[in-house]
């Protein structure tokens, strides 16, 4: 049988592979490009909303849909990310290119419901992307896996801090269809380039790879990863969270602009707040988790996260709003950045990065989408209040997963060279 093929020697120095370097950098920095759009996105839901004359359990739908096509993607993506390593920079480079056209889709779409079919070719091209690039600085820095992952997240939160404050700008004198199709070009241009850069990336085709052969083994690998480890605790932790996250990420700007009468500049400025502090907490608390294990990290990120939805409903629209908004992007997102360092930690050695973090990104992407759906619910039978109290409750519920993670995910493996 054709066992999977092993990371260190397609990452051997014989097959002129990209250096470490060029790829740490030119993965981690080409992520900040491609989260612009999608946490810009997020300011134009209100201009949609009122174009478009939706009702919230529709505003709710455009961030589901956005979820569930990612969903799809990654947990399929992931898997034959890892059958196919020699392909990852055509991978990265496709990913680019097809959030260019999906967005510039969206920018000509004439109807709601094409809207939606053209942001879930969009999330499709996102969702494609993390499966190789998570995968390939798991892979390579095996002992800073922590780090590395949070710093991928951290240039996400740049383009997530960027985004919002252009589009909040733009919106003043552009139409949101405009600023949709836009970028466009630069992100083809974007694809391009990774495709240049990074195309040694995955090393050369091994020739005479069985890959039914090799599609089995992957498969009871996966399977045995699951077994005895705590992986599904892992996987809980991340979905839960993931629920909160996304009931809440499009349900602030829309509170913002239609019940407290923010201007889009302002709405702008509340949503890149969500974004910035995570840009140096990220990194930090990745590389705490690689010396003291991911659990106490965890632990503490979900139950801080438990306060600031319900001191943001309770802010009104004065400085308690904006604080509270400020101190929960310090710890969003960064558990997904723990768990997916933790899933790897646990497959450790089976060429199965990318699949793990196509699987836990889907995981996170199906949950999240029912729990948009849910606050969209909630937010139009019994209140805009609602929303904040139900992703309080979904971290308390997080925290309590957490309680049953098991120590020493962090496994000291030796150092590619």
């Amino acid at each position: 049988m054709a066992e999977a093929i092993d990371p260190q020697t397609i990452a051997s120095p014989e097959f002129k592979r990209t250096k470490n370097s060029v790829m740490a950098t030119s993965v981690i920095g080409a992520h900040a490009l491609e989260h612009v759009y999608g946490r810009a996105f997020l300011v134009l839901i209100p201009q949609i909303y009122i174009t478009l004359g939706l009702v919230p359990i529709q505003a709710g739908l455009l961030d589901a849909v956005r979820q569930l096509s990612g969903g799809a993607t990654s947990m399929t993506g992931g898997f034959f990310v890892d059958m196919f390593q020699h392909r990852r920079a055509h991978i990265l480079a496709f990913s680019m290119g097809l959030i260019a056209v999906g967005y510039f889709l969206v920018s000509i779409a004439p109807t709601y419901g094409l809207i939606l079919a053209a942001l879930a070719l969009a999330s499709a091209g996102t969702a494609l992307w993390h499966p190789p690039a998570l995968g390939l600085l798991a892979q390579r820095f095996p002992r800073q896996r922590g780090l590395f992952i949070s710093l991928h997240r951290s240039t996400g939160n740049i383009g997530d801090w960027v985004g919002p404050l252009i589009v909040g700008g733009l919106l003043a004198v552009l139409g949101w269809r405009w600023i949709v199709g836009g970028g466009t070009p630069v992100l083809l241009l974007f694809a391009l380039v990774i495709f240049v850069v990074l195309r040694n990336v995955g090393g050369p085709k091994i020739e005479g790879v069985d890959y039914r052969a090799k599609f089995r083994t992957q498969l009871r690998d996966m399977r045995e990863s699951f077994r005895g480890t705590g992986m599904w605790w892992i996987f809980t932790v991340s979905a839960v969270r993931g629920m909160g996250d996304r009931s809440l990420l499009w349900v602030i700007p829309l509170y913002l602009s239609n019940q407290l009468g923010m201007s889009n500049f302002w709405v702008g400025f509340h949503v890149a707040l969500l974004a910035a502090p995570g840009i140096f907490a990220g990194p930090l608390f990745g590389a705490l988790s690689d010396r003291i294990g991911r659990k106490p990290i965890i632990m503490f990120i979900m139950a801080t996260a438990v306060i600031f939805p319900v001191t943001m409903a309770l802010g009104g629209d004065g400085p308690g709003m904006t604080i509270s908004v400020l101190l929960f992007g310090l710890f969003l997102f960064s558990v997904n950045s723990l768990t997916q360092a933790a899933a790897i930690d646990v497959a450790a050695g089976k060429g199965l990065e990318g699949t793990f973090i196509g699987l836990m990104w889907g995981s996170n992407a199906f949950f999240g989408a029912m729990a948009s759906i849910l606050a969209g619910v909630l937010v139009e039978y019994v209140g805009w209040h609602a929303a904040f109290f139900f992703a309080s409750g979904l971290y308390f519920l997080g925290f309590l997963s957490a309680l049953a993670l098991p120590r020493g995910f962090v496994k000291r493996e030796p150092q590619p060279a």
